[in-house]
């Protein structure tokens, strides 16, 4: 224990090398997982950081004893609150005028609501202040941008602590309200839901994964259609097209799979290994082969809404959709999918047709790994000036408000004049998780050194609040998603999860309908989630 004191005196010399350090650890531990239960970078970054703070780590050579004006944390939270924004913009307004995901997003938005109403209702009878409430809501939804905006308004250390100690709570109640109600309410996940030909396919390129043609000539496979063998989950590996004598054929589910076709499929070694054992020997193929791969962004009104199997881009075009994502979330190129403003594309074939596919859907994405920062930072400024408008000396937005709204809008349009606002993927992942990480560590440290008394007193009314939270809304949504809205049972839970913008719960019911499906209504639900929680805690905190 000594050792550790003596370390984090050597730190408080060099402050910001400290704060280094609690998001280093914060981030390598929030990538550990225990069955599909992680406590996320950012809930692990919120321990590490109380703990430390705990045991000394401070502020006072870099900050002084004052109050700053401007800290690292702080521009932490303005990076991340923003590059919510920026994300959700693109959906956000295609969904408000008049995409077909209005039923998901109306579920997601009832989990949102009755989150607060539960909070309201419990600081009043029980008789917590809004600290309590706020922090309670923070960790109950597992959501940073809901304590990021109500600590904006509310500068207590203790509602850190009071999110520290729910979130468990809220990790725990949303990952097991999924495995566990379903069963005992004998809901059946898997009914109506395609099965999932990749377990967790995790981003657009998939990196070491080889193209490889196969021959058919195994008995068990002809004859049957792909529904039927289920070749994507038996082996992991996907189809990406078909040839019959001289014809390409899409690889459709059902698609019945005749002896001496071939097979081009996308898989890691291993993966390709075992379906060549499954289906037939491996073959050289003129006529199929790697095809070129460019990502799209749809950007165009007249094919959003339109479903893959209506634009039909393999008959007109001569490619193939190999994935779609979604904000955060990568999707099956079903025939069913409809595409949404600033779904990203992954086309495949030849390069003349990927073009004309591309000028039909909106345009290539860009490969080049370059930012605009004066776009992107001029965001960000656009958003803190918003923050300063007044009506009888009451702020307007806020700070979370005003980057919110900015956010939006530069994410929905990307450009101003002839200058780009597009970030790349990688980038703004970058910042938003730099963003928060740095913002929660800051806190984190700072709520560790403050004393604990007031904790001890709402601890235990704090967890049963943090689990009413959670339970409530989602009992409430699951009633209005299945009976009033007449929902699939994954289109229902996947509303769910996105509403609860919890990633944890989405691989978990992922893995429970054995379906990719419940990512598109959690992406719907989640473009607008994402808005909502953020204001949540403003909210709560105003209410009481």
């Amino acid at each position: 224990m000594e050792l550790i004191v003596d370390g984090i005196e050597g730190l408080n010399a060099v402050p910001l090398a400290g704060l280094m350090l609690v998001v280093a650890l914060g981030f390598a531990i929030g990538r550990l997982r225990w069955r599909w239960v992680t406590l996320g970078p950012g809930g692990a970054t919120l321990f590490v950081a109380i703990f430390f703070g705990a045991f000394g780590l401070s502020f006072s050579g870099m900050y002084g004893s004052g109050n700053p004006q401007m800290t690292v944390g702080q521009f932490g939270f303005a990076l991340f609150i923003y590059s919510v924004g920026f994300e959700a913009g693109p959906r956000f307004f295609s969904i408000l005028l008049g995409g077909k995901g209005w039923r998901f997003v109306l579920v997601g938005t009832v989990v949102n609501v009755l989150a607060v109403v539960v909070a309201v209702a419990c600081a009043r009878t029980i008789g917590f202040g809004e600290t309590v409430a706020a922090g309670a809501l923070s960790g109950a939804m597992t959501s940073f941008p809901t304590y990021a905006a109500a600590a904006e308004v509310l500068p207590d250390p203790n509602l850190l602590i009071f999110f520290a100690v729910s979130y468990p709570v809220g990790l725990i109640t949303v990952v097991f309200f999924v495995q566990i109600v379903p069963k005992l309410l004998r809901i059946d996940l898997t009914e109506g839901a395609d099965p999932d030909p990749d377990d967790e396919p995790s981003t657009l390129h998939r990196g070491s994964e080889a193209w490889r043609v196969f021959k058919v000539e195994a008995e068990e496979v002809a004859g049957r259609s792909l529904m039927e063998l289920g070749l994507p989950h038996r082996t992991g590996c996907t189809i990406v097209q078909l040839q019959r004598g001289t014809t390409l054929l899409r690889a459709e589910a059902d698609t019945v799979i005749r002896e001496q076709d071939r097979l081009l499929v996308q898989g890691h070694p291993h993966e390709l290994k075992a379906f060549g054992e499954l289906v037939g020997p491996e073959v050289g193929d003129q006529l199929l082969g790697k095809p070129p791969t460019r990502n799209v962004v749809v950007l165009n009104a007249a094919v959003c809404d339109r479903t893959l199997a209506d634009l039909d881009l393999t008959k007109r075009h001569g490619c193939l959709v190999t994935a779609v994502e979604r904000g955060r979330v990568i999707l099956e190129p079903t025939a069913e999918l409809a595409l949404c403003h600033g779904d990203v594309l992954e086309l495949t074939g030849s390069a003349g047709g990927v073009r004309g596919a591309a000028v039909e859907l909106g345009r290539f994405e860009k490969s080049v790994h370059e930012t605009n920062i004066a776009i992107y930072a001029g965001g960000i400024f656009l958003g803190l000036l918003l923050s300063q408008l007044r009506i009888g000396g009451a702020a307007v937005f806020g700070a979370a408000g005003g980057l919110l709204l900015a956010g939006i809008v530069l994410g929905r349009f990307r450009r101003i004049g002839h200058s780009s606002a597009d970030v790349p993927r990688a980038a703004r992942q970058l910042v938003r998780d730099l963003g928060i990480l740095l913002f929660i560590a800051e806190m984190g440290i700072w709520a560790g050194g403050q004393p604990l008394s007031p904790v001890r007193e709402w601890f235990l009314p704090s967890l049963a609040s943090a689990f009413l939270i959670a339970v409530i809304p989602m009992l409430a949504a699951l009633f209005v998603g299945r009976r009033l809205l007449r929902l699939r049972a994954v289109d229902t839970w996947g509303s769910i999860c996105g509403g609860m913008t919890s990633s944890a719960a989405l691989v978990t019911l992922k893995n429970a309908a054995d379906s990719s499906d419940p990512a598109v209504s959690y992406a719907a639900s989640y473009a607008v989630a994402s808005i909502l929680v953020t204001l949540a805690g403003p909210v709560v905190v105003y209410l009481i």
